[in-house]
């Protein structure tokens, strides 16, 4: 037997796709050490997560004027907040002086004062003043406002987008909201009950490729395939830098939680959202789980679970569908991440295959090669 030396299939640049195809049937996968390898990781941190749409709360956290919320993008501190006039407004959450991060967490704000040196500024982030601006010879006012991002809403969630030049996200998403409508009429009336995060010891590539296929559900998700009727009606639809399915609720009583007949107010909607935002909607009453993946280094990845439902206060299904997801279906999958994090690692395996029938959804991984096509041509390589 003819032994191939897999790592003579990497190029010198390390950035070379191998058999990586446009043609799902007759494509490898992204080859194994793009998830590992720091300059890889570097890469991607210019070219996709500091120029694509960022999920990061909910209108709902920030309902009146000095209302804040702060988060990130990577390393960077991003300030959101309602000014004055009801606007909602994003910043890089640092001073114009000498760069301290202005404001922590959430709350209520008149003014955004930095604890540094109490430079301080308007919530529309123009500066208002500072004790001794004066002796700062040519200071033009304006050169000391806050830099603002973008910043735009889908139904309720807010995302930003470092990139000043980037497409709409409204554009770029398609018809998700649509879907999200259809699923849920109420969606837009939901309101963030609860967060859950841990961290994983994965790429975050990983991540996201194990969230695009359902082949691995009969061996490791049981009571998932019991929730919902995946085999027999699973449908997709790809659309902007968006996909989706939708699969109709499976048995009343399953492993997951119980789904209470009368009182359901919709199916399964399964989507994503490039490059790192996956809205999942469950069988049962109005309401979104919003994974989002967080990138923290080339090997590990922080899950953010944020909980949306009609009050802040989850009922006794909704609390059922919160611990199913947390205690349950994350761990079945983290433990399958970071064992596939392990194996990428070896000299035996260099790319993959794809197992892609679109018309078999419980089990094709057509998605995770439209996924990862967005990661190669992200990055610039053909």
């Amino acid at each position: 037997m003819k032994v191939i030396n897999l790592i003579d299939r990497v190029a010198p640049d390390g950035f070379a796709v191998g058999g990586f195809r446009d043609d799902a049937s007759r494509s490898t996968t992204l080859p194994s050490h793009w998830y590992y390898e720091a300059e890889v990781f570097a890469r991607e941190r210019e070219a996709i997560f500091f120029r694509t749409w960022s999920y990061q709360c909910h209108v709902s956290d920030l309902p009146n004027s000095g209302d804040y919320y702060v988060g990130e993008v990577l390393e960077q501190s991003i300030l959101l907040i309602r000014d004055q006039t009801g606007d909602l407004r994003a910043f890089y959450n640092v001073c114009s002086h000498r760069a301290h991060p202005l404001l922590n967490g959430t709350g209520n704000t008149r003014g955004i004062v930095c604890p540094y040196h109490q430079w301080c500024y308007e919530t529309n982030g123009r500066f208002r003043g500072a004790r001794g601006f004066t002796a700062i010879q040519d200071g033009l006012r304006s050169d000391m406002d806050l830099k603002p991002i973008r910043v735009e809403t889908l139904g309720g969630l807010v995302f930003v987008n470092l990139d000043p030049d980037a497409r709409s996200l409204m554009t770029e998403a398609g018809t998700l909201l649509d879907d999200f409508r259809a699923c849920n009429p109420r969606f837009e009336q939901m309101v963030r009950a609860h967060r859950y995060e841990v961290d994983v010891a994965a790429n975050w590539k990983t991540v996201i490729d194990n969230n695009h296929e359902c082949y691995h559900c009969d061996a490791n998700h049981k009571s998932l395939l019991e929730l919902v009727a995946y085999k027999a009606t699973a449908k997709w639809k790809d659309s902007g830098i968006t996909f989706c399915h939708t699969v109709a609720r499976g048995e009343q009583n399953n492993g997951a939680y119980a789904v209470d007949d009368s009182a359901v107010e919709q199916d399964a909607l399964f989507g994503y959202i490039w490059p790192t935002t996956i809205p999942l909607m469950f069988p049962g009453s109005c309401s979104l789980a919003l994974f989002h993946v967080i990138p923290l280094g080339p090997e590990k990845t922080r899950e953010r679970w944020d909980f949306y439902f009609l009050s802040k206060d989850p009922r006794p299904q909704e609390q059922a569908l919160i611990d199913y997801c947390c205690k349950t279906l994350a761990p079945e999958d983290i433990a399958l991440c970071e064992a596939v994090q392990r194996g990428l690692r070896s000299r035996g395996y260099a790319q993959g295959r794809f197992v892609a029938d679109p018309e078999h959804v419980e089990y094709s991984e057509h998605h995770v090669h439209r996924f990862q096509r967005f990661v190669r041509d992200a990055i610039g390589i053909r």
